[in-house]
C-alpha cells in the first residue's frame, strides 16, 4: 500500500515539474520576444531626437 500511495505521488510531483517547466519557457519566450534586438538597440536612441523635434514641432504649430 505503501508503494502505490508513493508512485501516485511521484507522478503528481513529475506533472508538477513538467507544468513548471512549461511555464517557464513560456515566460521566457515572452521575455526574449519582447526584448529588441541587440543590433537594433541604436535605432531607439536615434528616434529619440526624432519624437522629441515633432513634438516641438506640433506644439510650435498649435501655438501660430
Amino acid at each position: 500500500m505503501y508503494s502505490t500511495i508513493n508512485h501516485q505521488i511521484m507522478q503528481a510531483r513529475v506533472a508538477d515539474l513538467h507544468r513548471q517547466a512549461q511555464q517557464d519557457a513560456l515566460a521566457r519566450a515572452a521575455r526574449q520576444g519582447s526584448r529588441p534586438p541587440e543590433h537594433q538597440s541604436g535605432r531607439r536612441v536615434l528616434r529619440l531626437p526624432v519624437i522629441t523635434v515633432r513634438r516641438v514641432l506640433t506644439a510650435w504649430a498649435a501655438h501660430a
